[in-house]
C-alpha cells in the first residue's frame, strides 16, 4: 500500500510538472501577443511625448494586466493540459500507465489542482484587482492628461476631455506636431459659444503649466448665443487660443459600474427609481438597461473564473486520448472546443443584453454544460472508447489539412 502511494505521488508530480510547464509556456505566448497587439502602441505614444508620460502610461498598463490575465488564464490552462497530456499520449506513456493498472481518473488530481489555482487567481482579479485597476488606470490617465494634454489628441477623433471644450483635428504630422483642419468649440461662457476653424495649428507649451495653448493659423472665429444665433465672425491669420486649466476644468466622471465592488453596484442600482415610477419611456429604458448591465457585470465576476474549471474538465479527456503521433492533434481538437465555448458565452451575453433572460440563469450555462460534457467524455474514455463527436471532429480536421 505504501509503495502504491509513493508511486502515485511520483506520477502526480510528473503529470503536474508536464502540465505546468506547458501552461506557463502558453501563458507567456498569449500574454506577449496581447501586449504587442494592445499595449505597445499606447507605450509608443507615451515615449513620443516624454519620459514622464511614458512612466504614467506604463503604470496604466500594469493596472490593466489583471483584466488580460482573466482572459489568458483559461486559454493557457487548456493549452497546457492538451500539450502536456497530449505529449504523454503521443509517446504511449498513458498506455503504459493504464497497463500498470492505474485508471486515468488517477491522473485527474494534477489537472484539478491547476484549474482550481487558475480559478482562485481569476476570482481575485475579478473581485478586487480589475475594479481597482480600472479606477487607478482612469486616475493615471487623468494625471497624464493634466501633464500633457496634447498627448490625448488624436487625428479624426473628437477630443472632449476638457470641460466645455471640444476639439477635432483631421490630420497630425507626427514629426512636427503640426495639426491640419482644426475645429474647436468652447462654451465656458453660458451666454456665448465660440467656434474656431483653422487650417493649421500646433499645441504650444505653457511655461507655468496652467493653460492649454493652441497657436492657430488662417482661420475664422464664429460666435453664437445660447440659442444658436450668430453674434459675429472674425477672420484671422494668426490666433493664440489660451484655455485656463483650473482644478475644476477637467471633467470628473463618476465611477463606472466596472470600478465598483458587487455591494456598491447593488447599492447604486437600488438607488435608481422603480421602473413603474419613471415618467417617460426613455427613462424607463435607461433604468432597465442599467439594471441589466449591473446584473451582467456581477454574474461575469463569477462565470469568467469558472471558465478555467469548465475548459479544464473538457481538456482532460481530450488530452489523454491518443489522436496521433503529434501532440498538436489533441490541441487542434481542443481549440475547436475552446472556440465553441466562447461562441456559446457570447451568445448567452447577447441574450442577457437583449433582456430575454436574467444573467444569473443564462451566463453559467456554457460553464456548466462543458463541465458535464467533459465529465461524460472522461467516463467514455475510461472505458477505452472514443466519443463519436470527437471521431467526427477529427475527420473534419483531417479533411481541412488535406
Amino acid at each position: 500500500m505504501e509503495t502504491f502511494l509513493i508511486g502515485t505521488r511520483i506520477l502526480d508530480r510528473y503529470i503536474l510538472r508536464e502540465i505546468a510547464a506547458s501552461s506557463l509556456f502558453s501563458f507567456a505566448i498569449f500574454l506577449g501577443a496581447g501586449l504587442i497587439a494592445g499595449f505597445l502602441p499606447l507605450l509608443q505614444r507615451g515615449m513620443e511625448s516624454g519620459l514622464e508620460l511614458t512612466m504614467i502610461l506604463f503604470q496604466v498598463l500594469i493596472n490593466a494586466l489583471p483584466g488580460a490575465l482573466v482572459t489568458v488564464a483559461p486559454l493557457s490552462i487548456t493549452s497546457g493540459i492538451l500539450l502536456g497530456l497530449g505529449r504523454l499520449a503521443a509517446d504511449n506513456e498513458i498506455q503504459a500507465i493504464k497497463a500498470a493498472g492505474i485508471s486515468i481518473l488517477r491522473m485527474a488530481p494534477p489537472v484539478f489542482f491547476i484549474c482550481v489555482l487558475g480559478f482562485a487567481i481569476s476570482m481575485l482579479c475579478t473581485m478586487w484587482l480589475i475594479p481597482k485597476g480600472i479606477s487607478e488606470g482612469k486616475r493615471l490617465m487623468q494625471e497624464a492628461l493634466t501633464k500633457r494634454i496634447d498627448a490625448g489628441i488624436e487625428e479624426g477623433v473628437f477630443f472632449d476631455k476638457l470641460k466645455n471644450l471640444m476639439l477635432y483635428v483631421e490630420k497630425i504630422d507626427s514629426s512636427t506636431g503640426i495639426m491640419s483642419k482644426i475645429y474647436l468649440r468652447e462654451s465656458s461662457n453660458p451666454k456665448e459659444i465660440s467656434i474656431v476653424i483653422a487650417k493649421k495649428g500646433k499645441v504650444s507649451p505653457d511655461p507655468e503649466g496652467k493653460a492649454f495653448v493652441l497657436d492657430l493659423r488662417d482661420g475664422v472665429i464664429l460666435r453664437e448665443d445660447h440659442l444658436g444665433d450668430s453674434t459675429g465672425a472674425l477672420a484671422f491669420e494668426t490666433y493664440v487660443f489660451r484655455y485656463p486649466l483650473e482644478s475644476n476644468v477637467l471633467e470628473q466622471a463618476p465611477k463606472s459600474l466596472e470600478e465598483l465592488s458587487i455591494s456598491d453596484i447593488r447599492k447604486r442600482i437600488d438607488s435608481l427609481p422603480p421602473l413603474k415610477d419613471s415618467d417617460d419611456q426613455v427613462s424607463r429604458s435607461f433604468y432597465a438597461r442599467a439594471r441589466i448591465q449591473a446584473s451582467l457585470l456581477i454574474t461575469q465576476r463569477f462565470t469568467h473564473p469558472l471558465s478555467c474549471v469548465a475548459l479544464a474538465f473538457m481538456a482532460f479527456p481530450l488530452g489523454v486520448l491518443n489522436l496521433g503521433r503529434s501532440r498538436l492533434n489533441n490541441v487542434s481538437v481542443g481549440l475547436v472546443a475552446v472556440f465553441a465555448y466562447y461562441a456559446l458565452t457570447l451568445a448567452t451575453e447577447r441574450i442577457v443584453r437583449s433582456g430575454l433572460a436574467p444573467a444569473e440563469f443564462i451566463l453559467p450555462i456554457p460553464a456548466i454544460a462543458f463541465i458535464l460534457l467533459g465529465s461524460y467524455f472522461t467516463l467514455i474514455v475510461q472505458k477505452e472508447r472514443i466519443p463519436k463527436v470527437l471521431v467526427t471532429m477529427q475527420g473534419f480536421l483531417r479533411r481541412l489539412k488535406g
